[in-house]
């Protein structure tokens, strides 16, 4: 990848990355959505409790409230993908 861009060395390209990566991070905390143009969107979505089971045991388990960050992917990057195939 640092090919692409020859005045920048490898640390400071993972630097960069680690940014993005946490400043993503932090919007998702803060309960806002991340876009990224062409590749797809971020977003916090809360799931309820539920009864679930142990699958060792059978046993039912409740698995209480939680947040987990979903992923839609962009139309643009679906189609390229269909396209390359």
């Amino acid at each position: 990848m640092t090919e692409a861009f020859p005045g920048i060395t490898k640390q400071d390209m993972l630097t960069v990355v680690e940014v993005l990566f946490e400043n993503m991070a932090q919007a998702l905390i803060r309960g806002e959505t991340v876009e990224l143009r062409g590749l797809g969107r971020f977003k916090v979505k809360e799931r309820r409790p539920v009864e679930g089971r142990n699958p060792k045991t059978d046993e039912p388990v409740q698995v209480p409230k939680h947040w987990v960050v979903r992923f839609k992917t962009s139309d643009s990057l679906i189609r390229q993908v269909n396209e390359a195939s």
